[in-house]
Parts: C-alpha cells; structure tokens; sequence
C-alpha cells in the first residue's frame, strides 16, 4: 500500500522546502509590479500628451483672445471717430424726425382756443427744445391790457408755461403789440 506523504505547510519551520510557493509569489508579484508599472508608465504618457496638446491649445488661445482684444479696440476707436465725425449729420436728422413728430396741430389749437376774440397773432417763432417741449415766441396784437392779461390767463388756463411779456408798443392802427415769450409742453 501506498502511503500518502502529508505536506508540512509550516512555513517557519521548514522554508527551503516550499521554494516553489515562495517563487510562485514572488513571480506573480513581480508580473502585478510590471503589469501596474506599464499601466502608470502609458498613463503618464497618454495624459502627458494630452496635456501637452491642451497647453499648446491654450496658448493658441490666448493669441487669439490677444488678437480679438486687439480688434475690438480698434474697432472701438472707429466707432468713436465715426460718432464724432457724423454727430451734426445725426443731430440733425433726430431734431428733423423731432420735429416731424411734434403735435403741431395741438399745439395750435391750444394757442387759437387761448386768444381772445379782439386779439390776433402778428408772429410766431417756435423752437423745438425737447421731444414734447417747445419754446415760442409770439408777437401778439389786442386793443387794450385787459385783454392781454385775458390771453395771459388763458394760456395758463391751456398748459402754457413760463409766460413771459417781454415788450410792448402800440402801432398806428393804437393796437398794444406784445412781444410773448412761453413754453409748451404736450401731454402724451
């Protein structure tokens, strides 16, 4: 009969005679280390290109940010040159599209409901100060001061303001001719 030799496991005890474990460990320790070193080493060099390739981009970048910055500086100082230069052109053409706007028919309205019957309008000098506000100059003629000071208070009674007589005679016809200066404003 066969006897079955039984395996001492003690390590300690008797090392010599479990080489084969010892290098068997050894090797797969040894194929681990390589293994994980090529891993780190073609890591290192995939991410090491990539962040080579995402530095030169970077630069690029920046060139181009340079550049844009550049442009629109000068684009800048352009626009700038081209605003100074067609600022009369521009000015005019908003007071003209202003004036287009203007209620002129209101405006005279509001004048014509504010004269007394025995008064008329000699002339009229308007000027467009704002969107809704314009300063007028009237020559006025009435037949006496009562009723300069009734169209006085008509025009305050219409929105009229800063009404202001600035001066009077009379004509040979002995009409006061008043000289009015004033402001109006039309309500949006």
């Amino acid at each position: 009969m066969n006897k079955i030799k039984r395996a001492n496991v003690n390590l300690a005890s008797h090392p010599l005679r479990n080489r084969k474990f010892f290098f068997l460990i050894a090797g797969a320790l040894a194929v681990l280390f390589c293994v994980v070193s090529f891993i780190a080493v073609y890591t290192f060099w995939k991410y090491g290109n990539k962040n080579r390739d995402f530095s030169s981009t970077r630069v690029q970048l920046e060139r181009m940010l340079e550049g844009v910055q550049r442009e629109e500086g000068r684009l800048n100082a352009q626009i700038e040159n081209a605003s100074q230069k067609y600022k009369e052109r521009i000015d005019l053409l908003n007071t003209l599209i202003l004036k287009k706007n203007f209620s002129w028919l209101d405006f005279l309205s509001a004048l014509e409901d504010s004269l007394p019957e025995s008064c008329y309008v000699v002339s009229m000098s308007p000027s467009l100060k704002e969107n809704s506000k314009m300063e007028v100059r009237l020559k006025v003629a009435s037949p006496n001061l009562d009723e300069l000071l009734k169209l006085n208070k008509n025009l305050y009674e219409k929105r009229f303001t800063n009404i202001r007589i600035i001066s009077e005679s009379r004509n040979e016809a002995g009409l006061l001719i008043s000289e009015i200066s004033l402001v109006y404003e039309r309500t949006v």
